[in-house]
């Protein structure tokens, strides 16, 4: 039986290509998702705590 290499390397080729396109996609995400996480809705007027219990 012979090897076939026309076939090893598309799957090779293919193998990196979805890795590259995983990594890429992840760091796309993360950084979504760091800004949703840090996102703070900044107000005009300061934050004042009336709270006379303190």
């Amino acid at each position: 039986m012979e090897i076939n290499w026309l076939i090893i390397s598309a799957i090779v080729i293919g193998v990196f290509l979805l890795v590259y396109f995983l990594i890429r996609q992840n760091k796309k995400d993360r950084k979504k998702i760091e800004e949703e996480l840090n996102f703070t809705k900044e107000s005009e007027e300061a934050e004042i705590n009336n709270d006379l219990n303190l």
